[in-house]
């Protein structure tokens, strides 16, 4: 080893190097939202429902995991939109950060190429619209007469002529330091089909525990602070006695 570089190694700055390094450790981590007090309608029912997962739980898509919700009859719900009047389903979030969100959203009477709805991320300075197509990002839940065919989905859980798609919907970069207050997820109501929501999950931290990382900010910035001092004491004591 180069002869500068072992003192280096037992100096301060070394130390300093690891603090640094060990600052860009991030794992992302996914967080369900928990839809039970909105869910008002038996999945299990619907065409094909005996097809579906019958008592909620966890579902893979890809590699992202949902928690289905069990109903009032344990049986699997979802948040239902009716076809034929304009409903809003608000969804409390209270998330600091949001990124990205991930979505099972389908139909029931689907139509290909109409708006059926769409999903208003509401935050406390900004608001981002997703909007439901029919084809583009959702279809029907259950593969018959209605649409049956979808561009834009992220993945798909297939369960015989059944189905659950999923969504992932990037949030513009404003949310980033924005607090996500709610979703607010709706149907037009108009007959081009009503969406139901299964499951969504998103990344952020819930807004109460956002000053932990910036005190252990803090205290990264006074430890580095200290040993760069350290260290700069130390470099000058070798100069004097070189």
């Amino acid at each position: 080893m180069n002869r500068f570089a072992r003192p280096f190694l037992r100096t301060p700055f070394a130390l300093l190097a690891l603090v640094s390094m060990a600052s860009f450790a991030a794992p992302v981590s996914l967080t369900p939202v928990n839809i039970a007090a909105q869910v008002n309608s038996d999945l299990t029912t619907y065409t094909g429902g005996g097809n579906y997962p019958q008592n909620g739980g966890s579902l893979a898509v890809g590699a992202i995991t949902f928690n289905l919700t069990a109903g009032s009859n344990t049986r699997t719900w979802v948040v239902q939109t009716s076809n034929t009047a304009a409903q809003t389903f608000s969804i409390p979030i209270n998330r600091t950060g949001v990124t990205t969100a991930y979505t099972l959203i389908n139909s029931a009477n689907g139509t290909c190429g109409q708006v059926a709805g769409e999903v208003d991320f509401v935050g406390a300075s900004s608001t981002y619209v997703y909007t439901l197509t029919e084809g583009t990002n959702i279809r029907d839940h259950y593969n018959g007469v209605y649409c049956n065919t979808v561009s834009g989905a992220a993945g798909t859980a297939n369960f015989g002529p059944d189905r659950l798609d999923m969504q992932q919907i990037a949030l513009p970069g404003s949310f980033a330091t924005d607090t996500l207050l709610r979703i607010d997820f709706k149907g037009n109501g108009l007959g081009n089909g009503g969406p139901f929501l299964a499951a969504m999950v998103m990344d952020g931290t819930p807004a109460a525990a956002v000053p932990a990382p910036a005190l252990g900010f803090n205290l990264r910035v006074m430890l580095a602070t200290l040993l760069l001092a350290l260290g700069a004491g130390a470099l000058v004591r070798r100069l004097r006695i070189g």
